[in-house]
Formats: structure tokens, sequence, C-alpha cells
């Protein structure tokens, strides 16, 4: 039996690039809206916001003074209302997607931030360190609100389940563990054992209660998410 696969070929501009050399710390690229016609991009100690149909730069976020690169980013939401842009200085940036204007810088990281996420409704942001540290801020107030400490290697993704600050956060860390927290206790209720060096990337997929992680070790672990005592928890591979 033959198999036929589609084939994606580089579109407009002329060429398909862009001519866009990123930030070494952060490869990055986000949709900057629901029309798929513009993208983010991290540019040394800026984000470029780029119009795809014609190649063109339209929008630069860089604060004046900063000279610490882009080393995360993250979008809230499909029509993007923030745009948050972590730095190797341990700041995170807060960014207007409409009116490209910093609203704030969230200053509480010790080194690079890592990782970024907004929830669903754009109302908390969590951030991942070097430092080993997880900060939970609070995008209306634009302040932190609590710091979650327990991964002895740097973090490198962050996820929210469900149930805003009475929800909870999955967290990946160089450490190899996979760890969920519990964001109304601030603590950690259960930490996942399996992957056998870094762990890169968590996703959750919670219309069919998943929970998918990777690691350098080269594997994919999927692992169930069941709900005990009306709460979310992680369960067997």
């Amino acid at each position: 039996m033959v198999k036929a696969y589609q084939r994606y070929a580089l579109a407009a501009p002329p060429g398909g690039s862009l001519g866009v050399v990123t930030s070494t710390t952060c490869g990055d690229v986000l949709w900057a809206d629901g029309t798929g016609s513009t993208c983010l991009s991290a540019t040394l100690d800026a984000i470029s916001l780029w119009n795809l149909r014609t190649g063109v730069q339209v929008g630069v976020l860089r604060e004046e003074g900063c000279e610490a690169e882009v080393s995360a980013m993250a979008i809230s939401g499909n029509k993007g209302t923030y745009i948050a842009a972590g730095h190797t200085d341990g700041k995170v940036r807060l960014w207007g997607r409409t009116t490209l204007q910093m609203h704030v810088a969230l200053d509480g990281h010790k080194s690079a931030v890592t990782t970024l996420t907004f929830n669903s409704e754009a109302t908390m942001l969590a951030s991942g360190s070097a430092d080993t540290d997880i900060i939970v801020w609070d995008v209306v107030a634009e302040v932190g609100m609590f710091r979650l400490r327990g991964h002895k290697g740097a973090v490198t993704s962050v996820a929210f389940m469900s149930g805003g600050t009475k929800g909870l956060l999955v967290s990946g860390s160089k450490d190899a563990l996979v760890k969920i927290w519990e964001l109304a206790g601030q603590h950690c209720v259960q930490t996942l054992v399996g992957h056998r060096s870094e762990v890169w990337s968590v996703a959750v997929e919670l219309a069919h209660d998943r929970l998918v992680t990777g690691g350098a070790d080269g594997e994919l672990r999927l692992w169930n998410i069941s709900k005990r005592d009306k709460q979310h928890r992680a369960g067997q591979e």
C-alpha cells in the first residue's frame, strides 16, 4: 500500500526566508494573532513582529536600556492580548499585543528565565528559570503571587492544567523530574519519575485527560490524568 504525504514548501516572501537572526538563548517562534499572517521571534534583546505575507518587520518590542537577551516567550490566548518575554537578566516583561507598549517588568528570578506560559484566562503567568524556581504572577495586578521550589535543576517547561488559582501546574526540569503543583496550597502534590535524563517539554491535553512529557533520553512519556476527590492528579503511564 502506498501512502501519500502532504508536502510543505516555502511560502512568500520570495525564498521563504525573513532573514532573521534569532537569539541563541531563545528558539521560540509564536503566532501573533488568530489570522496566521503575523508571527513573533526573539532577536537578541528584542522581540520582532513580522508580517508573513510581505516579509516585513512591522514592530519591535524592546525596552530602552535593556541589553539582556530574550530567553523565553509566550502569548496569551488566540488573539494575543499580552506578550510575555523572559530575559537572561531574570526579568519578565509584559507587552500589549495591539499597542506594542510595555506594561511592566516583573523582577523575581536570580538567573535567566527559561520558560513561560499563560493560563487559559490570561489572568496568571507562570515563569520557570535556570535558578530552579517557578513564579506564578498575577497578570492583572502585575505582581508576583507566589514562588514554587522543589526542582534541583533548571526548569525547562511549565503548563497550567485547569481551575484558576485552585487548579494545578505541571513542570519539567533538567533534574529529570516532572512535578505537579497545587496552586491553592502552593506545594508539590506529586512527582512523576520515569525519564532518565533532562525533561525538556510538558504538554497537557485536558480534553482527553492526558499529559505528555519529552526528555533528553529520547523518550516521550504519556501519563493519564484522573479525577480524585474532585481534583486532577497525574496517574500511571
